[in-house]
Protein backbone atom coordinates (compact mmCIF):
# COMPACT_ATOMS: atom_id res chain seq x y z
CA UNK A 1 0.00 0.00 0.00
CA UNK A 2 1.13 3.55 -0.64
CA UNK A 3 1.99 5.95 2.12
CA UNK A 4 -0.55 8.58 1.10
CA UNK A 5 -1.25 9.55 4.65
CA UNK A 6 0.75 10.20 7.78
CA UNK A 7 -0.30 11.44 11.19
CA UNK A 8 2.24 14.19 11.74
CA UNK A 9 0.66 15.85 14.81
CA UNK A 10 -2.04 14.71 17.11
CA UNK A 11 -3.90 15.45 20.21
CA UNK A 12 -5.24 18.71 21.45
CA UNK A 13 -8.05 18.89 23.95
CA UNK A 14 -10.91 20.86 22.40
CA UNK A 15 -12.84 23.82 23.77
CA UNK A 16 -15.33 21.47 25.38
CA UNK A 17 -12.70 20.02 27.69
CA UNK A 18 -13.33 19.97 31.44
CA UNK A 19 -13.41 23.26 33.36
CA UNK A 20 -11.79 23.63 36.79
CA UNK A 21 -13.96 22.85 39.78
CA UNK A 22 -13.64 24.55 43.19
CA UNK A 23 -14.91 21.70 45.35
CA UNK A 24 -13.45 18.25 45.04
CA UNK A 25 -15.60 15.23 45.65
CA UNK A 26 -14.07 11.98 46.80
CA UNK A 27 -13.35 9.80 43.76
CA UNK A 28 -15.55 6.79 43.26
CA UNK A 29 -13.49 3.62 43.79
CA UNK A 30 -14.06 2.17 40.34
CA UNK A 31 -14.28 3.01 36.62
CA UNK A 32 -16.77 5.60 35.43
CA UNK A 33 -18.28 6.18 32.01
CA UNK A 34 -17.70 3.98 29.01
CA UNK A 35 -19.78 1.43 27.21
CA UNK A 36 -20.49 -2.07 28.50
CA UNK A 37 -17.43 -4.05 29.45
CA UNK A 38 -16.76 -7.10 27.34
CA UNK A 39 -16.61 -10.34 29.28
CA UNK A 40 -13.19 -11.18 30.60
CA UNK A 41 -13.40 -14.48 28.74
CA UNK A 42 -14.98 -13.76 25.38
CA UNK A 43 -16.80 -16.48 23.47
CA UNK A 44 -16.62 -16.44 19.69
CA UNK A 45 -18.90 -18.34 17.35
CA UNK A 46 -16.92 -19.79 14.47
CA UNK A 47 -19.15 -19.97 11.38
CA UNK A 48 -18.23 -22.48 8.70
CA UNK A 49 -20.17 -22.51 5.43
CA UNK A 50 -20.03 -26.01 3.97
CA UNK A 51 -20.90 -26.67 0.34
CA UNK A 52 -21.97 -30.29 -0.13
CA UNK A 53 -22.14 -31.37 -3.77
CA UNK A 54 -22.87 -34.62 -5.59
CA UNK A 55 -20.71 -36.01 -8.37
CA UNK A 56 -22.36 -33.75 -10.93
CA UNK A 57 -21.55 -30.70 -8.82
CA UNK A 58 -25.13 -30.00 -7.70
CA UNK A 59 -26.17 -29.16 -4.12
CA UNK A 60 -27.09 -32.02 -1.77
CA UNK A 61 -30.13 -31.41 0.44
CA UNK A 62 -31.56 -33.15 3.49
CA UNK A 63 -28.48 -33.64 5.67
CA UNK A 64 -28.72 -33.07 9.44
CA UNK A 65 -26.29 -31.85 12.08
CA UNK A 66 -25.64 -35.45 13.07
CA UNK A 67 -24.22 -36.18 9.62
CA UNK A 68 -21.35 -33.73 10.10
CA UNK A 69 -18.16 -34.03 12.12
CA UNK A 70 -16.16 -30.83 12.68
CA UNK A 71 -12.70 -30.65 14.21
CA UNK A 72 -10.49 -27.69 15.06
CA UNK A 73 -6.79 -28.42 15.40
CA UNK A 74 -7.68 -32.11 15.62
CA UNK A 75 -10.22 -31.69 18.44
CA UNK A 76 -13.88 -32.45 17.68
CA UNK A 77 -16.10 -29.44 18.29
CA UNK A 78 -19.73 -29.71 19.46
CA UNK A 79 -21.97 -27.74 17.12
CA UNK A 80 -23.73 -24.72 18.61
CA UNK A 81 -25.85 -24.01 15.54
CA UNK A 82 -26.75 -25.67 12.26
CA UNK A 83 -28.95 -24.75 9.32
CA UNK A 84 -29.52 -25.93 5.77
CA UNK A 85 -29.97 -22.92 3.50
CA UNK A 86 -31.17 -22.58 -0.06
CA UNK A 87 -32.67 -19.74 -2.07
CA UNK A 88 -36.23 -20.52 -0.96
CA UNK A 89 -35.27 -20.48 2.73
CA UNK A 90 -33.24 -17.28 2.34
CA UNK A 91 -36.03 -15.44 0.53
CA UNK A 92 -38.57 -16.62 3.11
CA UNK A 93 -36.48 -15.47 6.06
CA UNK A 94 -35.60 -12.12 4.49
CA UNK A 95 -39.26 -11.66 3.67
CA UNK A 96 -40.20 -11.99 7.33
CA UNK A 97 -40.75 -15.74 7.57
CA UNK A 98 -40.10 -17.67 10.74
CA UNK A 99 -38.09 -20.66 9.56
CA UNK A 100 -35.85 -21.88 12.38
CA UNK A 101 -32.42 -23.42 12.38
CA UNK A 102 -32.03 -27.10 13.17
CA UNK A 103 -30.67 -27.75 16.63
CA UNK A 104 -27.43 -29.71 16.74
CA UNK A 105 -28.04 -31.34 20.14
CA UNK A 106 -29.84 -34.71 20.50
CA UNK A 107 -33.59 -34.56 20.88
CA UNK A 108 -34.81 -33.99 24.44
CA UNK A 109 -38.22 -34.58 26.04
CA UNK A 110 -40.75 -31.97 24.85
CA UNK A 111 -40.79 -30.11 28.16
CA UNK A 112 -37.02 -29.63 28.08
CA UNK A 113 -36.66 -28.68 24.43
CA UNK A 114 -35.38 -25.11 24.05
CA UNK A 115 -36.99 -22.70 21.64
CA UNK A 116 -35.57 -23.14 18.12
CA UNK A 117 -32.89 -20.71 17.04
CA UNK A 118 -33.76 -18.38 14.15
CA UNK A 119 -31.88 -18.81 10.92
CA UNK A 120 -29.13 -16.19 10.67
CA UNK A 121 -28.90 -15.00 7.07
CA UNK A 122 -25.53 -13.31 6.88
CA UNK A 123 -24.76 -10.67 4.24
CA UNK A 124 -22.92 -11.96 1.17
CA UNK A 125 -20.18 -9.77 -0.33
CA UNK A 126 -18.84 -10.79 -3.73
CA UNK A 127 -16.10 -8.88 -5.56
CA UNK A 128 -15.82 -9.20 -9.34
CA UNK A 129 -12.10 -8.74 -9.98
CA UNK A 130 -11.20 -8.09 -13.64
CA UNK A 131 -7.44 -8.47 -14.04
CA UNK A 132 -6.74 -6.59 -17.28
CA UNK A 133 -3.00 -6.97 -16.75
CA UNK A 134 -3.38 -10.75 -17.19
CA UNK A 135 -6.25 -10.88 -19.66
CA UNK A 136 -6.53 -11.23 -23.41
CA UNK A 137 -9.09 -8.53 -24.37
CA UNK A 138 -11.09 -10.77 -26.72
CA UNK A 139 -11.32 -13.51 -24.10
CA UNK A 140 -12.28 -10.97 -21.46
CA UNK A 141 -15.14 -9.51 -23.47
CA UNK A 142 -16.51 -12.98 -24.24
CA UNK A 143 -16.49 -13.94 -20.56
CA UNK A 144 -17.90 -10.62 -19.32
CA UNK A 145 -21.01 -11.09 -21.46
CA UNK A 146 -21.81 -14.19 -19.41
CA UNK A 147 -20.85 -12.50 -16.16
CA UNK A 148 -23.32 -9.68 -16.83
CA UNK A 149 -26.08 -12.27 -17.26
CA UNK A 150 -24.96 -13.85 -13.98
CA UNK A 151 -25.22 -10.47 -12.23
CA UNK A 152 -28.77 -9.85 -13.50
CA UNK A 153 -29.93 -13.28 -12.35
CA UNK A 154 -28.28 -13.36 -8.92
CA UNK A 155 -27.71 -9.89 -7.51
CA UNK A 156 -30.45 -9.87 -4.90
CA UNK A 157 -30.50 -9.80 -1.07
CA UNK A 158 -28.48 -10.82 0.82
CA UNK A 159 -25.90 -10.47 -1.98
CA UNK A 160 -23.94 -7.29 -2.67
CA UNK A 161 -21.31 -7.02 -5.39
CA UNK A 162 -18.35 -4.76 -6.06
CA UNK A 163 -16.29 -4.37 -9.25
CA UNK A 164 -12.54 -3.87 -9.09
CA UNK A 165 -10.03 -3.91 -11.91
CA UNK A 166 -6.29 -3.96 -12.29
CA UNK A 167 -4.63 -2.10 -15.15
CA UNK A 168 -1.25 -0.89 -13.84
CA UNK A 169 -3.04 0.01 -10.59
CA UNK A 170 -5.95 -1.32 -8.56
CA UNK A 171 -9.21 0.56 -8.96
CA UNK A 172 -12.56 0.20 -7.25
CA UNK A 173 -14.77 0.73 -10.30
CA UNK A 174 -18.07 0.24 -8.45
CA UNK A 175 -18.28 -0.12 -4.64
CA UNK A 176 -20.53 -2.67 -2.97
CA UNK A 177 -24.12 -2.35 -4.14
CA UNK A 178 -27.21 -4.46 -4.72
CA UNK A 179 -27.90 -2.68 -8.05
CA UNK A 180 -27.34 -5.02 -11.01
CA UNK A 181 -27.59 -1.99 -13.31
CA UNK A 182 -24.66 -0.25 -11.60
CA UNK A 183 -22.52 -3.41 -11.62
CA UNK A 184 -23.19 -4.14 -15.30
CA UNK A 185 -22.55 -0.53 -16.31
CA UNK A 186 -19.14 -0.85 -14.66
CA UNK A 187 -18.44 -4.12 -16.50
CA UNK A 188 -19.43 -2.65 -19.87
CA UNK A 189 -16.95 0.20 -19.45
CA UNK A 190 -14.09 -2.31 -19.40
CA UNK A 191 -14.44 -3.62 -22.94
CA UNK A 192 -11.98 -1.07 -24.42
CA UNK A 193 -9.09 -1.60 -21.97
CA UNK A 194 -6.08 -3.31 -23.56
CA UNK A 195 -4.05 -4.43 -20.53
CA UNK A 196 -0.53 -5.88 -20.56
CA UNK A 197 -1.03 -9.56 -21.33
CA UNK A 198 -0.88 -9.23 -25.13
CA UNK A 199 2.70 -7.93 -25.07
CA UNK A 200 3.92 -10.75 -22.83
CA UNK A 201 2.14 -13.35 -24.96
CA UNK A 202 3.86 -11.89 -28.02
CA UNK A 203 7.26 -12.12 -26.33
CA UNK A 204 6.62 -15.75 -25.39
CA UNK A 205 5.52 -16.54 -28.94
CA UNK A 206 8.69 -15.00 -30.37
CA UNK A 207 10.95 -17.04 -28.06
CA UNK A 208 9.08 -20.22 -28.87
CA UNK A 209 9.41 -19.66 -32.59
CA UNK A 210 13.16 -19.17 -32.25
CA UNK A 211 13.41 -22.49 -30.42
CA UNK A 212 11.29 -24.20 -33.06
CA UNK A 213 13.35 -22.60 -35.83
CA UNK A 214 16.51 -24.05 -34.31
CA UNK A 215 14.86 -27.51 -34.25
CA UNK A 216 13.57 -27.26 -37.82
CA UNK A 217 16.83 -25.89 -39.26
CA UNK A 218 19.65 -27.50 -37.25
CA UNK A 219 22.22 -26.57 -39.90
CA UNK A 220 21.93 -22.92 -38.76
CA UNK A 221 23.26 -23.95 -35.38
CA UNK A 222 26.17 -25.77 -36.92
CA UNK A 223 27.13 -22.86 -39.21
CA UNK A 224 27.96 -19.94 -36.97
CA UNK A 225 25.62 -19.83 -33.98
CA UNK A 226 26.00 -23.00 -31.90
CA UNK A 227 26.41 -22.22 -28.22
CA UNK A 228 25.88 -18.53 -28.92
CA UNK A 229 22.31 -19.20 -30.07
CA UNK A 230 21.56 -21.36 -27.06
CA UNK A 231 23.03 -18.78 -24.68
CA UNK A 232 20.89 -16.03 -26.17
CA UNK A 233 17.79 -18.22 -25.91
CA UNK A 234 18.51 -19.02 -22.26
CA UNK A 235 18.95 -15.33 -21.52
CA UNK A 236 15.73 -14.44 -23.31
CA UNK A 237 13.79 -17.15 -21.47
CA UNK A 238 15.10 -16.02 -18.08
CA UNK A 239 14.36 -12.36 -18.86
CA UNK A 240 10.82 -13.32 -19.82
CA UNK A 241 10.43 -15.47 -16.68
CA UNK A 242 11.63 -12.66 -14.43
CA UNK A 243 9.18 -10.20 -16.02
CA UNK A 244 6.35 -12.71 -15.53
CA UNK A 245 7.42 -13.25 -11.91
CA UNK A 246 7.27 -9.50 -11.22
CA UNK A 247 3.80 -9.37 -12.79
CA UNK A 248 2.66 -12.24 -10.56
CA UNK A 249 3.99 -10.44 -7.47
CA UNK A 250 2.04 -7.30 -8.36
CA UNK A 251 -1.13 -9.30 -9.03
CA UNK A 252 -0.96 -11.16 -5.72
CA UNK A 253 -0.31 -7.91 -3.85
CA UNK A 254 -3.42 -6.40 -5.46
CA UNK A 255 -5.48 -9.44 -4.46
CA UNK A 256 -4.26 -9.07 -0.89
CA UNK A 257 -5.31 -5.42 -0.96
CA UNK A 258 -8.83 -6.40 -2.01
CA UNK A 259 -8.93 -8.94 0.81
CA UNK A 260 -7.87 -6.20 3.25
CA UNK A 261 -10.78 -4.07 2.02
CA UNK A 262 -13.13 -6.93 2.87
CA UNK A 263 -11.46 -7.93 6.14
CA UNK A 264 -13.79 -6.00 8.43
CA UNK A 265 -17.05 -7.00 6.74
CA UNK A 266 -19.26 -9.30 8.76
CA UNK A 267 -20.73 -11.95 6.49
CA UNK A 268 -19.77 -14.33 3.70
CA UNK A 269 -17.06 -13.01 1.41
CA UNK A 270 -15.77 -14.09 -1.99
CA UNK A 271 -13.71 -12.81 -4.90
CA UNK A 272 -14.53 -13.88 -8.47
CA UNK A 273 -11.12 -13.48 -10.13
CA UNK A 274 -11.17 -13.29 -13.94
CA UNK A 275 -7.92 -13.57 -15.91
CA UNK A 276 -6.21 -15.62 -18.61
CA UNK A 277 -4.23 -17.41 -15.93
CA UNK A 278 -1.27 -16.80 -13.65
CA UNK A 279 2.00 -18.71 -13.55
CA UNK A 280 3.16 -20.33 -10.33
CA UNK A 281 6.49 -21.10 -12.08
CA UNK A 282 7.02 -18.29 -14.61
CA UNK A 283 8.82 -19.40 -17.76
CA UNK A 284 8.49 -23.09 -16.97
CA UNK A 285 6.85 -23.97 -20.30
CA UNK A 286 9.61 -22.24 -22.28
CA UNK A 287 12.28 -23.91 -20.14
CA UNK A 288 10.83 -27.30 -21.02
CA UNK A 289 10.68 -26.35 -24.70
CA UNK A 290 14.36 -25.39 -24.56
CA UNK A 291 15.37 -28.51 -22.61
CA UNK A 292 13.55 -30.72 -25.14
CA UNK A 293 15.04 -28.93 -28.15
CA UNK A 294 18.65 -28.93 -26.98
CA UNK A 295 18.63 -31.98 -24.63
CA UNK A 296 19.66 -29.70 -21.79
CA UNK A 297 17.69 -30.78 -18.72
CA UNK A 298 20.11 -28.89 -16.45
CA UNK A 299 18.46 -25.65 -17.57
CA UNK A 300 15.27 -26.73 -15.78
CA UNK A 301 17.08 -26.10 -12.51
CA UNK A 302 16.74 -22.37 -13.18
CA UNK A 303 13.00 -22.59 -12.45
CA UNK A 304 13.69 -22.10 -8.74
CA UNK A 305 14.85 -18.52 -9.46
CA UNK A 306 11.36 -17.42 -10.49
CA UNK A 307 9.16 -19.98 -8.73
CA UNK A 308 6.24 -18.28 -6.95
CA UNK A 309 4.61 -21.27 -5.24
CA UNK A 310 5.29 -19.90 -1.76
CA UNK A 311 3.69 -16.56 -2.74
CA UNK A 312 0.50 -18.36 -3.74
CA UNK A 313 0.55 -20.30 -0.47
CA UNK A 314 0.87 -17.02 1.41
CA UNK A 315 -2.03 -15.55 -0.58
CA UNK A 316 -4.40 -18.42 0.19
CA UNK A 317 -3.41 -18.26 3.86
CA UNK A 318 -4.32 -14.57 3.84
CA UNK A 319 -7.64 -15.35 2.14
CA UNK A 320 -8.48 -17.97 4.75
CA UNK A 321 -7.46 -15.52 7.46
CA UNK A 322 -9.98 -12.99 6.14
CA UNK A 323 -12.62 -15.70 5.48
CA UNK A 324 -12.55 -14.96 1.74
CA UNK A 325 -13.23 -17.68 -0.85
CA UNK A 326 -11.63 -17.35 -4.27
CA UNK A 327 -13.56 -18.28 -7.42
CA UNK A 328 -11.28 -18.22 -10.44
CA UNK A 329 -12.24 -18.03 -14.13
CA UNK A 330 -9.76 -18.83 -16.88
CA UNK A 331 -10.93 -16.62 -19.72
CA UNK A 332 -8.58 -18.28 -22.24
CA UNK A 333 -11.02 -21.19 -22.58
CA UNK A 334 -10.26 -24.44 -24.39
CA UNK A 335 -7.79 -22.93 -26.84
CA UNK A 336 -4.09 -23.43 -26.01
CA UNK A 337 -2.28 -20.37 -24.73
CA UNK A 338 -0.57 -18.28 -27.38
CA UNK A 339 2.70 -19.84 -28.45
CA UNK A 340 1.63 -23.37 -27.63
CA UNK A 341 -0.89 -24.11 -30.37
CA UNK A 342 -0.76 -26.55 -33.27
CA UNK A 343 -0.71 -23.64 -35.71
CA UNK A 344 2.73 -22.37 -34.69
CA UNK A 345 5.07 -21.38 -37.47
CA UNK A 346 7.17 -24.56 -37.59
CA UNK A 347 4.74 -27.01 -35.96
CA UNK A 348 7.45 -28.97 -34.14
CA UNK A 349 6.72 -28.07 -30.52
CA UNK A 350 7.10 -30.85 -27.95
CA UNK A 351 3.63 -32.10 -26.80
CA UNK A 352 4.88 -32.58 -23.23
CA UNK A 353 6.28 -29.06 -23.09
CA UNK A 354 3.07 -27.73 -24.67
CA UNK A 355 1.02 -29.38 -21.90
CA UNK A 356 3.30 -27.95 -19.23
CA UNK A 357 2.96 -24.52 -20.82
CA UNK A 358 -0.81 -24.63 -20.53
CA UNK A 359 -0.83 -26.02 -17.00
CA UNK A 360 1.65 -23.34 -15.98
CA UNK A 361 -1.16 -20.78 -16.14
CA UNK A 362 -4.12 -22.88 -15.03
CA UNK A 363 -2.72 -24.68 -12.00
CA UNK A 364 -2.57 -21.47 -9.97
CA UNK A 365 -6.27 -20.76 -10.57
CA UNK A 366 -7.21 -24.28 -9.45
CA UNK A 367 -4.93 -24.04 -6.42
CA UNK A 368 -6.34 -20.69 -5.21
CA UNK A 369 -9.91 -21.98 -5.47
CA UNK A 370 -9.25 -25.34 -3.82
CA UNK A 371 -7.34 -23.87 -0.88
CA UNK A 372 -10.04 -21.29 -0.04
CA UNK A 373 -13.23 -23.30 -0.53
CA UNK A 374 -14.08 -21.77 -3.91
CA UNK A 375 -14.25 -23.18 -7.42
CA UNK A 376 -12.13 -22.87 -10.56
CA UNK A 377 -13.74 -22.53 -14.01
CA UNK A 378 -11.13 -23.70 -16.53
CA UNK A 379 -10.99 -25.49 -19.89
CA UNK A 380 -14.25 -24.15 -21.24
CA UNK A 381 -15.19 -21.55 -23.83
CA UNK A 382 -18.60 -21.04 -22.26
CA UNK A 383 -18.42 -20.19 -18.57
CA UNK A 384 -22.20 -20.30 -18.07
CA UNK A 385 -22.16 -23.74 -16.42
CA UNK A 386 -19.36 -22.68 -14.08
CA UNK A 387 -21.22 -19.50 -13.14
CA UNK A 388 -24.22 -21.65 -12.25
CA UNK A 389 -22.02 -23.51 -9.77
CA UNK A 390 -20.96 -20.18 -8.27
CA UNK A 391 -24.64 -19.23 -8.06
CA UNK A 392 -25.32 -22.44 -6.10
CA UNK A 393 -22.60 -21.43 -3.63
CA UNK A 394 -24.26 -18.05 -3.09
CA UNK A 395 -27.58 -19.55 -2.07
CA UNK A 396 -27.23 -23.29 -1.24
CA UNK A 397 -25.04 -24.37 1.67
CA UNK A 398 -24.99 -25.67 5.23
CA UNK A 399 -24.26 -23.09 7.93
CA UNK A 400 -22.42 -24.74 10.81
CA UNK A 401 -21.18 -23.05 13.95
CA UNK A 402 -19.27 -23.88 17.12
CA UNK A 403 -18.00 -21.75 19.99
CA UNK A 404 -14.48 -21.19 21.30
CA UNK A 405 -13.08 -19.17 24.18
CA UNK A 406 -10.91 -16.50 22.57
CA UNK A 407 -7.30 -16.03 23.66
CA UNK A 408 -7.04 -12.35 22.68
CA UNK A 409 -4.18 -13.10 20.29
CA UNK A 410 -3.92 -13.61 16.54
CA UNK A 411 -3.92 -17.36 16.06
CA UNK A 412 -4.47 -19.69 13.11
CA UNK A 413 -6.61 -22.80 13.60
CA UNK A 414 -7.01 -25.73 11.23
CA UNK A 415 -10.59 -26.80 10.45
CA UNK A 416 -11.74 -30.15 9.06
CA UNK A 417 -15.33 -31.05 8.18
CA UNK A 418 -16.34 -34.62 7.39
CA UNK A 419 -19.45 -36.57 6.38
CA UNK A 420 -18.53 -39.98 7.77
CA UNK A 421 -21.58 -41.70 6.30
CA UNK A 422 -21.43 -40.11 2.85
CA UNK A 423 -18.10 -40.64 1.12
CA UNK A 424 -19.79 -40.09 -2.24
CA UNK A 425 -20.25 -36.36 -1.63
CA UNK A 426 -17.71 -33.56 -2.19
CA UNK A 427 -17.25 -31.02 0.59
CA UNK A 428 -15.82 -27.53 0.17
CA UNK A 429 -15.20 -25.13 3.04
CA UNK A 430 -12.48 -22.89 4.41
CA UNK A 431 -9.63 -24.91 5.88
CA UNK A 432 -8.32 -22.25 8.24
CA UNK A 433 -9.87 -20.01 10.88
CA UNK A 434 -7.87 -17.03 12.12
CA UNK A 435 -8.69 -15.97 15.64
CA UNK A 436 -8.06 -12.22 15.67
CA UNK A 437 -7.03 -9.95 18.51
CA UNK A 438 -9.30 -7.02 19.27
CA UNK A 439 -6.86 -4.56 17.71
CA UNK A 440 -6.70 -6.58 14.51
CA UNK A 441 -10.50 -6.65 14.33
CA UNK A 442 -10.71 -2.87 14.67
CA UNK A 443 -7.98 -2.30 12.08
CA UNK A 444 -9.75 -4.63 9.64
CA UNK A 445 -13.01 -2.74 10.00
CA UNK A 446 -11.31 0.59 9.36
CA UNK A 447 -9.90 -0.83 6.10
CA UNK A 448 -13.37 -1.99 5.11
CA UNK A 449 -14.89 1.40 5.93
CA UNK A 450 -12.81 2.84 3.09
CA UNK A 451 -14.91 0.97 0.53
CA UNK A 452 -18.28 0.44 2.20
CA UNK A 453 -20.42 1.88 4.99
CA UNK A 454 -19.77 0.23 8.38
CA UNK A 455 -22.41 2.08 10.41
CA UNK A 456 -21.10 1.09 13.84
CA UNK A 457 -20.62 4.18 16.02
CA UNK A 458 -21.69 3.52 19.63
CA UNK A 459 -19.17 6.04 20.98
CA UNK A 460 -20.90 8.79 18.97
CA UNK A 461 -17.70 9.80 17.19
CA UNK A 462 -17.79 13.00 15.16
CA UNK A 463 -15.13 13.61 12.50
CA UNK A 464 -14.74 17.06 10.88
CA UNK A 465 -12.12 18.58 8.59
CA UNK A 466 -10.46 21.99 8.65
CA UNK A 467 -8.83 23.98 5.85
CA UNK A 468 -6.08 22.20 3.93
CA UNK A 469 -2.66 23.92 4.03
CA UNK A 470 0.24 23.33 1.57
CA UNK A 471 3.07 21.36 3.15
CA UNK A 472 5.25 20.78 0.05
CA UNK A 473 4.99 20.89 -3.72
CA UNK A 474 2.61 17.93 -3.83
CA UNK A 475 1.45 17.40 -0.24
CA UNK A 476 -1.05 19.21 1.96
CA UNK A 477 -1.69 19.19 5.68
CA UNK A 478 -5.30 18.27 6.34
CA UNK A 479 -6.45 18.97 9.93
CA UNK A 480 -9.15 16.70 11.34
CA UNK A 481 -10.99 16.96 14.63
CA UNK A 482 -12.29 13.81 16.28
CA UNK A 483 -14.70 14.37 19.16
CA UNK A 484 -16.92 12.22 21.36
CA UNK A 485 -18.82 12.48 24.67
CA UNK A 486 -16.41 11.80 27.49
CA UNK A 487 -19.09 9.64 29.09
CA UNK A 488 -18.62 7.09 26.27
CA UNK A 489 -15.05 6.34 27.38
CA UNK A 490 -14.20 4.31 30.47
CA UNK A 491 -12.14 6.28 33.01
CA UNK A 492 -10.29 4.36 35.71
CA UNK A 493 -9.03 5.86 39.02
CA UNK A 494 -5.27 6.27 38.96
CA UNK A 495 -3.70 8.31 41.77
CA UNK A 496 -5.60 11.57 41.95
CA UNK A 497 -6.91 11.33 38.38
CA UNK A 498 -9.32 9.38 36.25
CA UNK A 499 -7.57 7.93 33.21
CA UNK A 500 -8.90 6.58 29.93
CA UNK A 501 -6.78 4.97 27.23
CA UNK A 502 -7.64 4.82 23.56
CA UNK A 503 -6.05 3.37 20.44
CA UNK A 504 -6.81 5.24 17.21
CA UNK A 505 -6.55 3.69 13.73
CA UNK A 506 -6.66 5.97 10.69
CA UNK A 507 -6.65 4.99 7.02
CA UNK A 508 -7.32 6.78 3.74
CA UNK A 509 -8.11 5.74 0.19
CA UNK A 510 -8.16 7.88 -2.93
CA UNK A 511 -10.86 7.51 -5.56
CA UNK A 512 -8.20 6.36 -8.06
CA UNK A 513 -7.56 3.32 -5.90
CA UNK A 514 -4.36 4.23 -4.03
CA UNK A 515 -4.57 3.43 -0.35
CA UNK A 516 -2.52 4.49 2.64
CA UNK A 517 -0.89 2.29 5.20
CA UNK A 518 -2.83 2.06 8.43
CA UNK A 519 -1.74 4.61 11.02
CA UNK A 520 -1.96 3.61 14.69
CA UNK A 521 -1.79 5.99 17.63
CA UNK A 522 -2.23 5.51 21.37
CA UNK A 523 -3.78 8.30 23.41
CA UNK A 524 -4.35 8.86 27.10
CA UNK A 525 -7.15 10.93 28.60
CA UNK A 526 -6.40 12.19 32.12
CA UNK A 527 -9.05 14.04 34.16
CA UNK A 528 -8.40 15.29 37.71
CA UNK A 529 -10.73 13.54 40.16
CA UNK A 530 -12.10 16.90 41.30
CA UNK A 531 -13.37 17.61 37.78
CA UNK A 532 -14.84 14.22 36.87
CA UNK A 533 -18.50 15.12 37.48
CA UNK A 534 -18.26 18.25 35.31
CA UNK A 535 -16.31 16.43 32.59
CA UNK A 536 -18.83 13.61 32.34
CA UNK A 537 -21.30 15.86 30.51
CA UNK A 538 -18.84 17.32 27.99
CA UNK A 539 -17.26 16.28 24.70
CA UNK A 540 -13.59 15.51 24.36
CA UNK A 541 -11.73 16.31 21.15
CA UNK A 542 -8.51 15.14 19.56
CA UNK A 543 -6.91 17.09 16.72
CA UNK A 544 -5.12 15.12 14.00
CA UNK A 545 -2.95 16.49 11.22
CA UNK A 546 -2.85 14.28 8.13
CA UNK A 547 -0.23 14.70 5.40
CA UNK A 548 -2.00 13.86 2.14
CA UNK A 549 -1.56 14.04 -1.62
CA UNK A 550 -3.95 15.77 -4.00
CA UNK A 551 -7.29 14.15 -4.79
CA UNK A 552 -10.50 13.04 -3.19
CA UNK A 553 -9.95 10.77 -0.21
CA UNK A 554 -12.18 8.63 1.93
CA UNK A 555 -10.79 8.80 5.47
CA UNK A 556 -11.79 6.16 7.99
CA UNK A 557 -11.07 6.12 11.71
CA UNK A 558 -11.56 3.52 14.41
CA UNK A 559 -11.32 4.11 18.16
CA UNK A 560 -10.71 1.26 20.60
CA UNK A 561 -11.37 1.79 24.32
CA UNK A 562 -8.52 -0.18 25.91
CA UNK A 563 -10.47 -0.65 29.17
CA UNK A 564 -13.82 -1.91 27.86
CA UNK A 565 -12.45 -3.31 24.53
CA UNK A 566 -15.36 -1.61 22.78
CA UNK A 567 -14.81 0.10 19.42
CA UNK A 568 -16.46 2.74 17.27
CA UNK A 569 -16.01 3.87 13.65
CA UNK A 570 -16.53 7.01 11.59
CA UNK A 571 -15.46 8.26 8.15
CA UNK A 572 -15.67 11.29 5.87
CA UNK A 573 -14.92 12.32 2.28
CA UNK A 574 -12.05 14.77 2.06
CA UNK A 575 -10.94 16.71 -1.04
CA UNK A 576 -7.29 17.84 -1.08
CA UNK A 577 -6.45 20.66 -1.56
Amino acid sequence: MNRLLAIVLAVAVGAASPAPCQTAAAPTPGPVGGLSFLDEVEVTVVNVDVFVRDRSGRPVAGLTAGDFRVTQDGLEMPLSNFAELDQEVIEHVLGGGAIAATESAPAAPPAATPAPLPVDIRPVYSVLYIDHENLNPLDRNRVLRRVREFVIDNLRPPVQMMVVSYDRSLEVVEPFTDSSLAINDALREMTTISGGRADRDSDRQEILERIQEAIAEPERQADDQGEGLQLRLRQQIMAFAEEEAMSVNVTLDALREVMAMMSGLEGRKSIVYISSGLSMSPGLGLMHEYASAFHDTAFLGRRSQTDRSSAFQSLTSAANGQDVSLYTIDASGLNPLEGYGADTRFGVTDPTAMSIGRKEYQDSLTYMAQQTGGQAIVNTNDVSAGLELIRDDLFSYYSIGYTISTTGDDRVHRIEVELPGHPEYELRYRRRFVEKSRETQVQDRVFSSLVTEIGDNPMELSLTAGSRVPASADRWTAPLRLSFPLSRIALVPEGGDYVGRLVLFVGARQVDGRQSDMQRQEHEIRIPAAQIETAAGQRFSIDLQLLMGAGQHRVGIGVLDVVTRQASYERLILTVP
